[in-house]
């Protein structure tokens, strides 16, 4: 008898497991999706940068598998290359640093001098700031919606059945759990899989387990469309906690240079695209001031997009601790969903078991107050230092 395994989440971590796993014998795939139309949650609006170096080995390691996954897709995907910019001697001294790491780590990093910028992005920056840049030259970008749209496709090939319209209100771990919707529907499985992204709090909930990770809102704005732009290695400005890339014939510019701002889960009722906030904008139009004064824009579309943090800027994957058969794969950006799956793929068919540093009880027993605070801080990486605000 087949194996039954119902993922709830349709973002690109749970279409990526759902092709993963449905391409093997022996399982029988069913994805449960909130919404009835196109998935709202943060993949639908992720800027869809692929940077394959982190401070952290395992998502190192996690980005380099996704990205030869997505490589593989034929569409979606492009080995663009990334580029990092200093605008001080201070800056250019952590940049040299964490480039001997990356190198460290086998990745293709080279220096580019101020003149040397790839010319698809050299005309977008302010060249008079620049101190040092380095380029990640395996980096890439994607368009996660037509990422995703390929996953679904290889998927359902294999045999994935998706079901869209399908809250899920209850879930009843056991040797065959039971998986409860909104609409009063049931399905029977094997395993189920939690892979809703910023709603994982609320699934937590349901399987028993208080899961600290914290939803936050976060600006990314898109140009005019330009006939001049060429699509190349996407930008980061680590001293400002701004990047930017260009998406076909637009500029888009995102920024953490802000207090970090919680969002609690009865406010994702519509999804992870928020309503603008005005509080928003001085971060915005200080990123501006990273790019030439010609590429500056005023922005023709502003998204205050919701993802997830946790208190070690590490996701949860693995299983549940004390719910047999309740997997749990949360706080994966499209950066590292293909990898984080691949490795979730080995632990349910028993090659092996996922890495200790990722599990879900890792934070057992601390205050959750303790637990919020810290991923808040986290939020812009070691540099967030504003007390954060919640709405």
């Amino acid at each position: 008898m087949a194996r039954q395994i119902v993922i709830i989440g349709a973002g690109v971590v749970g279409t990526a497991l759902a092709a993963e796993l449905a391409a093997l014998d022996g399982f029988e795939v069913t994805v449960l999706e909130r919404e009835a139309g196109a998935p709202r949650g943060s993949t639908s609006l992720a800027p869809g940068l692929v940077g394959l170096y982190n401070e952290a080995p395992i998502l190192t390691a996690l980005a380099r598998e996704s990205a030869e996954v997505y490589a593989s897709l034929g569409s979606g995907f492009s080995r663009s290359g990334g580029i990092e910019i200093a605008t001080s001697d201070d800056g250019a001294h952590e940049l040299s640093q964490r480039a001997e790491q990356a190198r460290a780590a086998g990745l293709l990093v080279t220096e580019r001098g101020r003149g040397s910028l790839p010319g698809s992005v050299g005309s977008l920056v302010n060249v008079d700031r620049v101190v040092a840049a380095w380029h990640y030259e395996l980096d890439g970008t994607a368009a996660p919606a037509v990422l995703t749209a390929a996953l679904r496709r290889q998927a359902t090939a294999a045999g994935a059945r998706f079901v869209g319209g399908a809250e899920v209100v209850g879930i009843t771990p056991g040797q065959r759990a039971t998986v409860r919707t909104k609409d009063g529907e049931t399905w029977a499985a094997d395993d189920v899989v939690l892979a809703a992204g910023v709603w994982g709090p609320t699934l937590a909930d349901l399987v028993g387990i208080e899961l600290p990770l914290v939803p936050v809102a976060h600006p990314y704005v898109y140009g005019p469309r330009r006939s001049d732009l060429r699509e190349g290695p996407f930008l980061r400005w680590p001293e400002q906690h701004v990047y930017g890339r260009v998406h076909g014939d637009r500029l888009g510019l995102g920024s953490y240079d802000h207090a970090p701002v919680a969002i609690e889960q009865d406010t994702l009722d519509q999804g992870t695209g928020l309503a603008w906030s005005p509080d928003l904008t001085p971060a915005i139009d200080e990123a501006q001031q990273l790019l030439d004064p010609a590429a500056r824009f005023e922005p023709e579309e502003r998204v205050n997009g919701v993802f997830a943090v946790t208190p070690d800027n590490l996701p949860f994957l693995g299983p549940h601790p004390d719910a047999p058969g309740v997997w749990i794969a949360q706080a994966l950006w499209v950066t590292h969903a293909a990898g984080a799956v691949r490795m979730l793929r080995r632990a349910l068919t028993g090659e092996t078991p996922t890495p200790e540093a990722l599990a879900i009880g890792r934070f057992a027993g601390r205050d959750r107050q303790e637990l919020t605070t810290g991923a808040l801080r986290l939020y812009r990486d070691i540099y967030a230092n504003d007390a954060p605000t919640t709405r």
